[in-house]
């Protein structure tokens, strides 16, 4: 598997995770939009943290310790971001 394939199947990977945890535990999508904004920002900060690991010969423990685990923080936080746009131009249930 080449890395572009490996990264595409990760991120994929990430998103379903997002979306299944949506799904399974909508009570810890926060309520107001302040907290999702601070919540992004960490997430934000998680993901830029990761690129400091670089290559290392425990690459591939690095990628599924710290990498996905923040991949799919930072797309539940895209999810309830979206959430709340939809609410505010009231396109939600």
């Amino acid at each position: 598997m080449s890395n572009g394939t490996f990264v595409l199947v990760l991120a994929a990977g990430a998103g379903l995770l997002a979306m299944w945890t949506h799904a399974r535990f909508p009570s810890l999508a926060p309520e107001r939009l302040g907290r999702t904004i601070v919540h992004a920002a960490t997430a934000f900060v998680l993901l830029k943290m990761t690129s400091m690991f670089g290559e290392s010969p425990t690459a591939f423990g690095v990628v599924f310790l710290f990498v996905l685990p923040a991949l799919v923080y930072a797309l539940l936080c895209t999810i309830w971001v979206l959430r709340h746009a939809q609410t505010a131009l009231g396109l939600s249930r």
